[in-house]
């Protein structure tokens, strides 16, 4: 009985707060229990944020944390960005997340500073909230498909588009951010196939452009899915011109790099080894896994145009080897004329940047051709 009393009067002599992200010198204070939080002005912890129900979660006192419970909110309670069913035990230090707004739990004995520095706790409440998000982004496929135009490096004329993924959900905008949180999770490889389906699914059914289709290192483990998706794209699209991107990084296993060209063969895809040169460069895979297009990373083509003889004379001889084997060439990231004008010298056939064009809709492509004939 002496040590309930005990630990019940520690627990009281504890005070916690909520400390938001964007304001680390001001902290919500819980000045009792149970203290319910939401966005009503009545509560005792007032959240101003539209993602918030009026009254969204409570806590209550539990040995030495806290209990949270979630009152049927619309959009949600996360712990360390988990979901919450109606209650859990939560501690100093953790994240909690009530909709979009994300605080960390402190208590005035916690055995770190009181306050976390502002751009660590930036980055951990960006993950926690994109955590959130992130069943939220796969059970609705809340993704909206960009291409980015891919241009002959002679007549500018468009060739091919990069199909790319954007989200309007918060905190999971680029598929960085999605890659992320599906880390978290173990899901990349479900991740970037649900994309792959969507870019290729958004474009129009009568007007088939060529497109690059993205896939992530961790497909390359369970080959036999990765294959089973790219079938089932070459069923829902039989003559489309499709080219398939691997980062040159997952090109390592040589001998799963030739059974996957064997596979496209079979489904009449291209392969492109994706960000060359932002390693090591993998030549054996060029001449024994031959892809039909190589994409040469940003970082070699930033600046081209004055660049050292140096670092020019060995791109131009890697495009010489590409064009000898017959694979095509193709410069990213090209950003001004004059990058362009050295990649024409230098002998790309291909290049792709934000100096012909953004990622947007292919409908608004349509729409700026329309304009630009009328």
């Amino acid at each position: 009985m002496h040590s309930l009393v005990a630990n019940l009067l520690n627990a009281r002599e504890r005070q916690w707060s909520l400390v938001a992200h964007d304001k680390t010198d001001n902290a919500l204070l819980l000045r009792v229990f149970p203290c319910q939080i939401g966005r009503h002005p009545g509560l005792p912890i007032k959240i101003a944020d539209p993602s918030v129900s009026l009254v969204h979660a409570e806590m209550r006192r539990h040995g030495e944390g806290l209990q949270l419970i979630d009152l049927s909110s619309r959009n949600g309670t996360f712990v360390n960005g988990r979901r919450i069913g109606q209650s859990q035990i939560v501690h100093s230090d953790d994240l909690l997340q009530f909709g979009a707004a994300v605080f960390r739990l402190r208590s005035d004995n916690s055995s770190q500073p009181a306050l976390t520095p502002t751009c660590e706790l930036e980055g951990v409440s960006d993950l926690a909230l994109a955590l959130a998000q992130f069943e939220k982004l796969i059970n609705e496929r809340a993704v909206a498909s960009v291409y980015q135009p891919i241009v002959t490096a002679d007549t500018g004329e468009t060739f091919a588009y990069e199909a790319l993924a954007r989200s309007r959900i918060v905190g999971l905008d680029k598929p960085a951010q999605m890659f992320k949180a599906a880390e978290h999770f173990h899901m990349e490889a479900e991740l970037s196939r649900m994309l792959r389906r969507e870019e290729l699914v958004t474009t129009s059914p009568e007007d088939q452009p060529h497109l690059f289709l993205n896939t992530h290192p961790a497909e390359l483990s369970d080959f036999k899915r990765l294959i089973l998706s790219l079938r089932e794209i070459r069923a829902l699209r039989p003559d489309q011109p499709l080219t398939l991107e691997v980062h040159e990084a997952a090109a390592a296993d040589l001998c799963t790099m030739k059974m996957l060209r064997v596979v496209l063969d079979d489904i009449n895809m291209k392969l492109a080894y994706d960000d060359f040169g932002a390693g090591q460069a993998r030549l054996n895979e060029l001449v024994e896994a031959r892809p039909n297009f190589v994409k040469f990373d940003r970082k070699l083509i930033s600046g081209l145009d004055k660049a050292k003889a140096s670092r020019e004379g060995l791109i131009k001889s890697l495009v010489d080897m590409c064009r000898q084997l017959k694979i095509v060439t193709l410069a990213e990231g090209v950003e001004e004329e004059a990058e362009a004008k050295a990649c024409r010298e230098i002998g790309f056939e291909l290049m792709q940047g934000y100096y012909f064009g953004r990622p947007e809709p292919l409908s608004s492509r349509a729409r700026s051709r329309a304009a630009k004939r009328t």
